[in-house]
């Protein structure tokens, strides 16, 4: 059965525009055929996801690619309910490529019946990058080289979150502070360093750790009874929604560099498992 379509918000809207706009400059760039299908997906629209997901097959078998075969072929059997016949041909020549290569090995099937992964929900990492092209911080190589990433990492695991700010960083971006200081300004949420505080003990399970592994918010301390949130998207109003839900406390967001996060995220897990045992 199909998935209900979610309403796509102008974000994601804008961003699937941009993305399609480079695909006619570039219509064999794999990393924005990956882009928008789990962009597609993420919002249930899955005709256009599979069509997206049938030209990537097309450019991972023209090329050679194995590794963006494997990922199709992850993808492709959450359709073969919908599209049997178009499904099984990509399959059966995705496989025969994967299985001549010299270190391939034969990429696990998902039932007919379950839906494609969407991996990690970028929508809103998306939706940050375009923002800050639109608003001229990035130029289109900059954007485009940081899509690029953001669509490979999404189907990696990973025990960070996947954030603009981890790939900014991981690139060596030069103006890094800029950046941050205008996210900052244009969100009104404040930029602090996360390494001048160190976690209470009370930060430990105060909401899922999940959220801090993979959604970008972290806690690190309490101003009262609310509780003081780390992020690396500041515009991001749902995952403080979800936050606030998810540890019962009002929060206040502050906008923090990746790899400050990082050594913090590393602090909550050892705080979280001393609390378990």
């Amino acid at each position: 059965m199909a998935d209900k379509i979610q309403p796509m918000d102008s974000d994601l809207a804008d961003g699937i525009a941009m993305l399609e706009q480079i695909l006619e400059v570039m219509p064999q760039d794999d990393s924005t055929l990956k882009a928008l299908y789990n962009a597609y997906c993420q919002c249930g629209h899955r005709d256009r996801a599979f069509e997206y997901l049938g030209m990537l097959a097309d450019v991972a078998y023209a090329n050679a690619d194995t590794e963006t075969s494997g990922f199709v072929i992850k993808q492709m059997p959450g359709f073969e309910e919908e599209y049997p016949s178009e499904s099984a041909a990509q399959l059966a020549r995705l496989r025969t490529l994967v299985s001549s290569g010299a270190d391939a090995a034969t990429a696990p099937e998902t039932p007919a019946s379950s839906s494609p992964s969407t991996n990690v929900d970028i929508s809103e990492e998306l939706a940050l990058a375009w923002r800050l092209y639109e608003e001229n911080q990035f130029d289109q190589e900059e954007y485009s080289s940081i899509l690029n990433d953001l669509t490979e990492v999404s189907s990696k695991e990973l025990d960070v979150p996947i954030s603009v700010l981890h790939v900014l960083n991981d690139r060596g971006f030069t103006q890094m502070n800029r950046i941050m200081n205008y996210m900052s300004s244009r969100s009104g949420i404040p930029c602090i360093s996360l390494s001048c505080f160190e976690l209470p003990e009370q930060v430990a399970g105060v909401f899922s750790m999940d959220i801090a592994a993979h959604g970008g918010a972290l806690p690190f301390g309490f101003f009262g009874n609310n509780l003081l949130v780390g992020v690396l998207n500041p515009f991001n109003n749902a995952l403080m929604d979800q936050v606030e839900r998810s540890s019962g406390h009002r929060c206040h967001a502050f906008l923090v560099a990746p790899e400050d996060y990082d050594a913090a995220l590393g602090k909550l897990r050892g705080m979280n498992a001393s609390a378990a045992a």
